[in-house]
């Protein structure tokens, strides 16, 4: 804060105007003495552009003046916002009363008659001075209150927007320990007491019991995958982590890889599918995302489906610029209650299947995210008993061009030497650190394998391939240790551009595939795979 000296003036300025240069010169004589900064002019004009430029202190305005008198000074002056504080005093040779009242209502804050006294005109000027410094210190003071009062309000803007990300952060550790405490613990305790059924009973077991167990251990471990999965992709969305990438790409394409992965489960309850979507329907959607988005929604549409039911999947174009995807099953239905809580991370709105199916409530709120980052909005429509449909918008491609598509990225040499996978049978290198992965691996491609081979680190699978120049396949896994995948296929691809390099990982979160592609692979599966979609991969390119 400024001290009281900093605000006031040393020498205060006063104007002195009259046009009588005698008078003029006499009144400074009487005022410099005092330490006053005196300023004269001999007419209003001259008066009204000093003020305005130099804004004095204090005036001492004559009253008969030719061309503008004192009277229409002081009213223009007082007319002015920024000089309408300036303290004026009339010195004049009329002392009748109505001329005193008319320079008083004109904006005058006092009178001087003449002939006047030195020592009156001194004390009035220093005690009009002393006021206009006093108002001008209030002013100042309250301004820096009005500045202080602003930065309160902002200070507590601040504290209110962290007060509600912090409700917003605590709801979201709520939502994690929930997840944490009940959905991820109970599938996880019917996986164990599955093991621990075989693990002690095992020789009374029959093969049919066997069967049943597995079946069980394998919806367990499916729903726990998924449940991790979406656990992993949200946290990374809520701290900003996972890349947005958008591209141009076929939507039956991302609609066919999303629903693959949960094709049996619904094949499990008899449910049919169908995809309405025509094939040259292109969206630009990052691919990760919008496949996260419709597996989670057809994985929900299954859980709460009934045996024998029926869900489709379907796009429409709308508005000319988006393109409308609605999932809609035949399923248990929600309540109006349920639905205005369904996006709320302070609510519970998390349900069992129809066949007692887990669910923690996460996959929509992770779809809502993904769904918002390119600026669409996801709906819902439902009644109990008959059934739900989502709605979410993505933007909508019309122009023709070439699309980027990762089937299409095998190079000419590998285009052009396609084999029959049914009649012959392929060199295959299986790169895979994790020794349980590379025998499943191995049980995977044994029935059209004829050489197996089999590493653990990217380094080895560039010196296998540089040894092996009629390997066929590289079942490429991305995280190894020495080198990884990115970079073993690179280093294969400078000596070997026509051997089929698959890339497969567990890292979904990162923009896995293009990065798979930009190295030099020819495709990319995410972990877990089944062993119908890898083959399917497989044929795709080995036609």
């Amino acid at each position: 804060m400024k001290t009281v000296e900093e605000r006031v003036p040393i020498v205060p300025n006063i104007l002195i105007v009259d046009d009588v240069p005698d008078n003029l010169k006499v009144l400074g004589n009487i005022l410099k003495p005092d330490g006053y900064r005196i300023r004269s002019v001999l007419n209003g004009e001259i008066a009204l552009q000093v003020t305005e430029k130099e804004k004095p202190d204090l005036i001492l305005l004559d009253i008969m003046m030719p061309e503008m008198d004192g009277f229409e000074v002081c009213s223009r002056l007082k007319k002015n916002p920024s000089l309408n504080d300036v303290p004026i005093i009339f010195i004049s040779s009329l002392n009748d009363t109505d001329d005193i009242v008319k320079a008083l209502t004109s904006g005058g804050a006092d009178y001087i008659t003449k002939p006047f006294k030195p020592e009156e005109v001194k004390a009035r000027v220093a005690t009009h001075l002393n006021i206009y410094n006093q108002r001008r210190e209030l002013q100042q003071q309250k301004n820096e209150l009005e500045q202080q009062k602003n930065e309160l309000q902002q200070q507590r803007n601040v504290l209110q927007n962290q007060s509600k990300e912090l409700l917003e952060l605590n709801a979201t550790k709520d939502k994690f320990f929930s997840i944490i405490a009940h959905d991820l613990r109970s599938p996880f305790n019917g996986f164990l007491w599955l093991t621990q059924i075989m693990a002690e009973e095992l020789p009374s077991l029959t093969m049919k019991e066997l069967q049943e167990i597995a079946v069980d251990m394998r919806i367990s471990a499916t729903n726990l995958f998924r449940l991790l999965e979406n656990l992993l992709h949200w946290s990374s969305m809520q701290q900003g982590k996972i890349p947005f990438k958008p591209e141009v790409t076929k939507l039956i394409k991302v609609v066919d890889e999303s629903v693959t992965m949960i094709r049996e489960s619904a094949k499990n309850k008899s449910i049919d599918i169908i995809i309405d979507i025509p094939n040259d329907t292109t969206v630009f959607a990052d691919s990760n995302m919008l496949q996260t988005v419709i597996r989670n929604l057809f994985s929900n549409a299954v859980k709460f489906t009934h045996k024998g039911g029926k869900i489709t999947i379907s796009a429409k174009a709308k508005d000319g610029k988006n393109i409308e995807i609605a999932v809609k099953d035949s399923g248990i239905g929600m309540s109006p209650s349920l639905i205005e809580n369904l996006f709320r991370l302070d609510v519970k709105t998390n349900r069992i299947g129809t066949e007692d199916e887990p669910s923690s409530g996460l996959g929509l709120l992770l779809c809502k995210d993904f769904i918002e980052k390119h600026d669409g909005k996801l709906l819902v429509e439902s009644e109990e008993d008959k059934g739900s449909t989502f709605y979410f918008t993505m933007p909508y491609f019309t122009e023709k061009c070439e699309i980027k598509s990762e089937d299409n990225v095998v190079s000419n040499e590998v285009t052009e030497n396609k084999i029959n996978i049914e009649s012959v049978k392929l060199k295959i290198l299986i790169a895979e650190d994790d020794n349980t992965s590379a025998n499943i691996l191995g049980k995977f491609v044994h029935n059209f394998g004829n050489d197996i081979i089999k590493v653990r680190t990217g380094a080895a699978a560039v010196e296998a391939c540089r040894n092996n120049p009629d390997i066929d396949l590289v079942l490429m896994d991305i995280a190894m240790p020495v080198m990884d995948g990115y970079e073993a296929t690179s280093r294969i691809r400078d000596f070997n551009r026509k051997v089929v390099i698959i890339a497969q990982t567990a890292n979904t979160i990162t923009d896995g595939r293009g990065k798979a592609i930009a190295a030099g692979c020819n495709d990319y599966i995410a972990k877990p795979f089944t062993h119908t979609t890898l083959m399917a991969l497989i044929k795709s390119i080995f036609k």
